[in-house]
């Protein structure tokens, strides 16, 4: 199911691609699914797994856009900048804004990590943050898992919503 389907009132957990398709512009459907949350339409939870992901790629973003990193692995290459680093600044101001539009931030509790995520890799074959995000997504009881992530739209552990629109 797309995400301009995502019933009204929803508590939805949403994954680190989801906003960065909104970021980038490629799917109109994730845009609307922010500007839904920013409106209270819809409740938007991020796992601290999700905010610290969405954090390092959109420094990344904002390091290559000024021209300070590129090639292969940027990270690597970034931090041996750290004047570079300092001077990075509209990457944090993108996070703080989904504060304001009322993104939540649910912390990772240990047994998220012990208890529910290594359970969910045993079973699913998930990755760490992707197993992190579903842990988080259930014991919050969310009614919506928000993400592209094909591996977790076919956990069937929640209902998940994807974008049916990407433009790469």
């Amino acid at each position: 199911m797309n995400l301009d389907d995502i019933p009204g009132g929803s508590l939805c957990v949403v994954d680190t691609n989801i906003l960065i398709y909104a970021e980038q512009g490629i799917s109109d459907q994730s845009q609307r699914f922010v500007r839904r949350c920013a409106s209270g339409e819809l409740a938007a939870v991020l796992p601290q797994t999700v905010w610290q992901e969405l954090s390092h790629k959109l420094m990344l973003a904002e390091a290559m856009m000024r021209g300070l990193t590129s090639g292969g692995n940027p990270a690597s290459r970034l931090s041996a900048k750290p004047e570079a680093i300092r001077g990075l600044t509209l990457y944090q101001a993108k996070l703080k804004s989904l504060l304001d539009l009322g993104f939540g931030f649910e912390p990772c509790q240990l047994a998220d990590l012990v208890d529910g995520a290594f359970a969910l890799q045993r079973k699913h074959g998930l990755l760490t943050n992707d197993s992190v995000v579903l842990a988080v997504a259930l014991r919050l009881k969310a009614d919506v898992l928000v993400s592209n992530d094909k591996a977790l739209r076919d956990t069937g552990e929640i209902e998940t919503y994807a974008p049916t629109d990407l433009r790469f």
